[in-house]
């Protein structure tokens, strides 16, 4: 694997990463967390309110995020081959692309998400989505392999 392939592969892995730390302390910092993210209204009020929503949203989307980080140190040969690779890390390239490529016609109908954070969390989920449309292209030949330890 090119030297390029896992940077790549490795920046969407640390990206997945830092969103399951940010949801983990959203749970922790409550609704002015959830607020300072972008959380829709409800699950705000639900913070607030200490409803089961918020925690329990924040936590399966955490939970997503691992499996997302886990999928691209699987492509790296870092952990053991996980099943449906290839469809995994398209899925998320897929997913990660279109939640970056969104924002232009979103922020056409709804102004208010013409802000810094918007723009910013474009950015990163577009080079999430890079990465995981790397880690696809680089598993398409890889074989069953043990967890390697070895700088790459």
């Amino acid at each position: 694997m090119k030297n390029s392939s896992v940077v790549w592969i490795y920046l969407s892995a640390a990206i997945a990463l830092v969103g399951v730390v940010i949801h983990v302390a959203a749970i922790v910092g409550g609704a002015p967390w959830y607020a300072y993210f972008g959380a829709p209204p409800a699950i705000v009020e639900s913070a607030r309110n200490g409803t089961w929503l918020a925690p329990v949203s924040c936590a399966v989307i955490a939970a997503l995020m691992a499996l997302c980080a886990a999928y691209a140190l699987s492509a790296l040969g870092r952990i053991w081959r996980l099943p449906l690779l290839r469809l995994m890390l398209g899925a998320m390239a897929g997913v990660c692309l279109l939640r970056a490529l969104i924002l232009l016609p979103l922020a056409i109908v709804h102004p208010e998400l013409r802000n810094a954070f918007e723009v910013g969390a474009a950015i990163v989920w577009g080079l999430a989505g890079a990465g995981f449309a790397v880690a696809w292209r680089s598993a398409r030949s890889a074989k069953t392999h043990p967890p390697s330890f070895t700088a790459a």
